[in-house]
């Protein structure tokens, strides 16, 4: 059931086992009309919608769903219900296969730019509203970002022929950690916070709460949340991708949560965060991006001028 990649297999095979436990689960008694649902880009398990009848809704059935992600979208299911879509149901077997699972509300999809830059306004205040509630978890499962990550993310860009100066960052890792941990200490961040993992109840451009998916709890200085979001979205074509970092420190601040309250301090962590991020995804994606996003060009401009501006704070 499970493919060398560590995901949940889509073949006619996989499929058809699948769907047979799911009609044999007893807590899916509710659910009907299932169907495939074609994966999107970066989908970390298989994906089925259907209708839960109990109450009419649309529902998607998310397979392979790791126990963490698990753990925190039953959480927060229970105690903070506005910050996801709704969980009709969730578990971690289907039949004799360990295979966690969740049936979820459809909602039409993650934001993007037809709320004219305001997504990252949505966005961010999402981030801020998760890690408000991940202190009440600091047991809850997570990863942890250290920094000999950052060292690997810039070895492994280097390998990859990262565009600018990124060697030069390898020997100020450690200093630069201690910086960036002190203004900005590590807590429980999401983790993998990015326009296709969170959504939205109104069609765009109407303003509306967002709600968070794919949880990948990490407990990390709370900038990379923002620095990953904005090196994702770095294109002169879009509205609003700019400053996220400031933007979401405003969203902690408006919560009552800890903020980088000297200006030259954010913008000091901000350029070094933004440089290494640049240099993870670079590790992640190499040179040709999804074109959906940004033609090539522009992907290696972006990359070279974060990794220029970190090595020169």
């Amino acid at each position: 059931m499970i493919g060398k990649d560590g995901r949940v297999r889509a073949d006619p095979e996989a499929i058809a086992r699948i769907r047979q436990q799911l009609r044999a689960e007893p807590a899916l008694g509710a659910l009907t009309d299932l169907a495939v649902l074609e994966a999107e880009w970066g989908a970390s398990g298989l994906h089925f919608v259907g209708t839960w009848n109990a109450t009419g809704a649309d529902v998607i059935v998310k397979i392979g769903v790791s126990p963490s992600q698990r753990w925190w979208t039953e959480a927060i299911s229970r105690e903070d219900p506005a910050l996801a879509p709704i969980l009709f149901a969730s578990g971690g077997r289907l039949g004799d296969i360990d295979l966690g699972w969740m049936v979820s509300e459809r909602l039409p999809g993650g934001l993007h730019a037809g709320w004219h830059g305001q997504e990252f306004t949505m966005l961010m205040a999402a981030a801020a509203r998760f890690h408000r509630f991940a202190r009440r978890h600091p047991s809850g499962p997570h990863s942890v970002t250290t920094a000999g990550d950052v060292a690997s993310w810039i070895d492994s860009a280097i390998t990859r022929g990262v565009p600018g100066p990124a060697a030069a960052l390898l020997g100020s890792v450690d200093q630069d950690w201690e910086l960036v941990s002190q203004a900005c200490p590590p807590e429980i961040c999401h983790g993998d916070l990015h326009m296709a993992n969170v959504l939205s109840r109104t069609p765009a451009p109407q303003l509306s709460d967002a709600l968070l998916i794919d949880f990948e709890p990490c407990l990390m200085p709370w900038v990379f949340e923002a620095a990953y979001c904005q090196v994702l979205n770095s294109d002169p074509a879009r509205v609003g991708w700019r400053e996220l970092i400031l933007l979401l420190d405003e969203q902690r601040g408006a919560l009552g949560l800890p903020t980088i309250s000297n200006i030259a301090d954010l913008r000091r962590v901000e350029t070094i965060v933004l440089g290494w991020y640049a240099l993870r995804m670079w590790s992640i994606i190499g040179p040709d991006t999804d074109p959906a996003w940004r033609s090539p060009q522009i992907w290696r401009a972006a990359i070279d001028d974060y990794v220029s501006q970190a090595v020169q704070s």
